[in-house]
């Protein structure tokens, strides 16, 4: 099949950095610098996660998930706890304001979400999660 439109990536380029603005815009009120900052608080569990699941989930390196737990640890949002399991290990876990932090961003993504479904209609915004759910 040949399509007429940019390709794959140049469209996936755009919508990248139409997205990268968007959000941009819509954290800056909610104390989220990065990303991947929002993914970590995301993905800590109430019993604490440590770094090395964390560098997994939120698909960057190990060095990188050390520097961001500490700039997140810095800024009050986590707090390191060694791990009761494996004293050797350390377990990250939000504090009361990673979990504010937490919410909001999820808040923001939601709205975003909806503008995008009111954008391109409900159910072309439904089939486009889908399609990268299958895709991804």
């Amino acid at each position: 099949m040949v399509y007429d439109a940019p390709h794959l990536l140049a469209l996936l380029e755009g919508f990248q950095r139409r997205l990268g603005s968007e959000v941009a815009t819509r954290m800056r009120d909610v104390g989220v610098l990065r990303g991947s900052e929002g993914r970590i608080l995301g993905l800590l569990a109430a019993e604490g996660t440590r770094p090395t699941a964390l560098a997994e989930g939120s698909w960057i390196t190990k060095q990188a998930i050390g520097k961001r737990i500490r700039e997140l640890e810095g800024r009050g949002l986590v707090e390191v706890r060694p791990d009761p399991d494996d004293r050797r290990a350390v377990r990250v876990h939000r504090t009361a304001a990673g979990d504010r932090v937490k919410r909001a961003t999820e808040e923001r993504i939601a709205e975003l979400e909806r503008a995008f479904a009111a954008e391109v209609g409900e159910d072309r915004y439904r089939t486009f999660r889908e399609v990268l759910a299958q895709l991804g």
